[in-house]
This record gives structure tokens, sequence and C-alpha cells, in this order.
């Protein structure tokens, strides 16, 4: 009896342990998130989302001083490619002359139904040009739910697009910010 009473407690004692874990686990850099992510850019390659080039506008932090933003779909679900350029000195002049020299992140949106409803849905990845998912100072790769419930990041900033739909530029709105590309 108190050999059962001792394996008992003891695989309760697992449960509540693992669970305790699944709850600090960051919303973000998982295996999942990062499979998803590698996955994601290999589909962004194949449609050429990587390669076309698009209007180039001035913008800030934290994406860079010269952007460029191209949408389409890919399996069907929405998705937003920013570019971010940055370096000494940049224009956009600059930028359209030799894009491969200053480019520093490839940002991406990802729409997938149920993923996140709090958050519209979105599914964000930040890459390095060729393709390598960046990380954090803590060394958490950034696809997933990017710093949900942090005051900065992803989500935080993007929830302050107006809509409700974590967009700034929606449908080809541009702000006067410059038009984005939509790829079919």
């Amino acid at each position: 009896m108190k050999i059962r009473l001792l394996v008992v407690a003891t695989i309760a004692t697992a449960f509540v342990s693992i669970g305790a874990m699944a709850g600090m686990m960051p919303p973000f850099g998982s295996k999942n998130d990062v499979s998803y992510a590698k996955n994601l850019w290999q589909k962004m390659e194949a449609k050429g989302l990587n390669s076309t080039p698009s209007n180039l506008y001035v913008g800030g932090p934290p994406h860079g001083k010269v952007r460029e933003v191209l949408e389409s779909k890919i399996d069907g679900k929405r998705v937003i490619v920013k570019r971010n350029y940055r370096g000494k000195n940049i224009t956009v002049k600059k930028v359209a002359a030799n894009r491969a020299k200053y480019l520093k992140s490839v940002t991406v949106m990802q729409k997938r139904k149920g993923y996140d409803p709090a958050d519209a849905d979105w599914f964000w990845v930040k890459y390095t040009p060729n393709g390598a998912i960046m990380k954090n100072k803590k060394g958490m790769s950034l696809a997933g739910k990017v710093a949900k419930g942090k005051p900065i990041g992803c989500i935080a900033c993007h929830s302050a697009a107006p809509g409700g739909n974590f967009v700034f530029r929606d449908s080809g709105k541009t702000s006067g910010l410059g038009a984005t590309v939509f790829l079919k």
C-alpha cells in the first residue's frame, strides 16, 4: 500500500512539475516555432519573396532606416515580408543601388488561423539576410509569438496598429510611406 501511494505521489509530482515547466516556457523560440520558420523561409524563397524588389521607403526603429514590404499568400495564409536596411549614412538611393550591402534582417508576419487569437493569429519571425533565424540577447530564437506579454517587441508594437489587425499599412494603404508590393 505504501509503495502504491509513493508511486502515485511521484507520478502526481511529475505531472505538476511538467505543467509548471510548460507554463514557464516562453511563447516563442520552441523547436516547433523554429521548424515552422525554417519551412516558411523555404516557401518564401520558392515564391520569390526574398528576391523580388519592392518600393523602398524611409522608416525607423526597430526595423531600420530604410525598408521595403512585400505581401503574398503561402499555403493560403497571408504573409507580410519586411526587409530592413541599415548602414552608415544610409539613404533610399544607396539601398536601391546595392540592396545586399545594407540588408540586415528580414521580419515576417504570417497569419495562422487559431494560432494566437488574442493577437490576431500572427506568427512572427526575424531572419538574417540568408534565412537563419535570429536570436535575442538571451539566445532565444525569434520565431513564434515573439515577446508575447512583454512591453516591447513584435506583438506589443504591432498591437498599436489601427484597426486591430496588427498591420500598420494594410491592403496597399500607404500612409505616405510607399506602396506594398503584392505577389500572387
